[in-house]
């Protein structure tokens, strides 16, 4: 199985906020088990580390956390699987932002997550959910649904 995280559901697994929880118990069962791989667009190292750094400046974070939260990140960042940015991607994603409304990142996100042949994106943006599920992927919200079973 091919899970495919994008920025809203990983930040969750750092810092604790609504669903933070969920997100980190169903990313410590789906660990254990060997047929999981885990995805995610070359997008999202930026756009973590982007929120992390809104957390510091905002005072959420303390300079010392958020260090240490970077590091756990950037240590949990390698068993991901990254989506090779290629002219189809960015193509794709094009057609998703105009077909969808959707901000650029997050077409990139459902796009990579299509390329990638997901069977399961995790996300908490609402318009990337309904732009994915409009594009035949299963999505969860760990904001709104209970843990699936994988």
């Amino acid at each position: 199985m091919r899970i495919y995280f994008d920025t809203s559901a990983l930040v969750k697994d750092f810092v604790d906020e609504p669903g933070s929880l969920e997100v980190k118990s169903f990313f410590k069962e789906a660990v254990l088990q060997e047929e999981i791989d885990f995805s995610t667009s070359s997008v999202t190292k930026a756009e973590v580390h982007a929120a992390f750094s809104a957390m510091r400046r905002n005072r959420e974070l303390t300079q010392p956390k958020y260090e240490e939260t970077l590091q756990r990140f950037e240590k949990r960042f390698r068993v991901f699987s990254i989506v090779e940015v290629l002219p189809s991607l960015i193509h794709t994603s094009g057609e998703i932002a105009r077909d969808y409304k959707i901000k650029g990142c997050d077409a990139f996100q459902v796009a990579s997550a299509l390329i990638d042949e997901a069977d399961l994106i995790v996300s908490t943006d609402q318009d990337l959910n309904e732009a994915a599920k409009a594009n035949d992927l299963r999505v969860w919200n760990p904001m709104r649904e209970p843990i699936p079973h994988i």
